[in-house]
């Protein structure tokens, strides 16, 4: 395990909560940035590729994004409940693959149905 990655997860458990990293100090972290910054392009780019990355991610910074995820703002949760269910077209609380291809193209994604499909796949396992 990378020193990078141990320094991340001490000052996330932190017992003094004054002093634990709050999500964006997490978020700006080396360790968490050593891929590159995330591109500048609209969020459905954006997700598309994180979410190819994080099937990729070993156990480690998966566990370390899902405290991340738990930090989420009432806000930012919101906003994602929003894409979720404009995706979910017959509100059935899961998104297929035709749902998630069209929901993607009404955002302007212009990727092809190998790429949903890879993005299935890498959401599935």
């Amino acid at each position: 395990i990378s020193g990078g990655a141990k320094d991340l997860v001490k000052r996330m458990l932190e017992h003094d909560p004054k002093k634990r990293l709050k999500a964006a100090d997490v978020l700006s972290h080396p360790w968490m940035r050593e891929d590159g910054e995330a591109p500048d392009k609209p969020l459905d780019s954006t997700v598309l590729v994180r979410m190819k990355q994080f099937r990729a991610m070993n156990k480690l910074k998966k566990v370390a994004l899902k405290v991340i995820a738990e930090s989420l703002s009432e806000e930012e949760i919101r906003g994602l409940k929003e894409m979720f269910k404009s995706i979910d077209a017959d509100n059935s609380g899961t998104v297929t693959f035709e749902e998630l291809k069209n929901g993607l193209a009404r955002f302007g994604s212009k990727i092809s149905e190998t790429e949903v499909r890879q993005l299935m796949d890498a959401v599935s396992t």
